[in-house]
């Protein structure tokens, strides 16, 4: 989802560290991540595709999504923005690229595994599954502690 929300937000982005992922090459590992950081990392993931997955487009959804986005990123998307963004156009799109309805994506079995840490940044490989069968992923994510707190960077 994350080369999803960044080719739509940021306009396809060619930093080096997005082309970096598209080859498939992430920075290694350096120090540990304590585990109550990884938590709430996880935490943070699965929530975040638990919101863009309700039914319903509510108040706690919309701005669960975009407090946790950068402020890097949010920067110059308003909410309203943001809102039309994700759950018109991304959405829709993803489910179509998937080829599942929404209420079979929300079934979905989420799976998270660090895959690289380097304060601040972490990338997280997301993988969905409805039974044994993959569904979406594994996907990479890419999350960084700012303000104090985990937040999802796609720009």
């Amino acid at each position: 989802m994350v080369l999803l929300l960044t080719m739509t937000a940021c306009d396809g982005g060619g930093d080096a560290d997005a082309d970096m992922l598209l080859r498939g090459s992430i920075p290694p590992t350096d120090i540990e991540l304590k585990s109550e950081l990884q938590e709430e990392l996880f935490a943070l993931a699965n929530n975040r595709d638990g919101w863009f997955l309700a039914s319903d487009m509510t108040t706690e959804a919309l701005e669960g999504l975009y407090d946790s986005w950068s402020l890097i990123c949010r920067s110059e998307t308003s909410m309203a923005d943001y809102k039309g963004l994700v759950f018109e156009v991304v959405r829709p799109w993803f489910l179509e690229t998937i080829t599942m309805d929404l209420k079979d994506a929300q079934e979905a079995d989420r799976y998270y595994k660090l895959k690289s840490w380097n304060s601040p940044w972490a990338y997280v490989e997301q993988t969905w599954k409805i039974g044994n069968k993959i569904v979406w992923g594994p996907e990479l994510q890419l999350f960084l502690i700012e303000s104090g707190a985990w937040r999802y960077h796609d720009c």
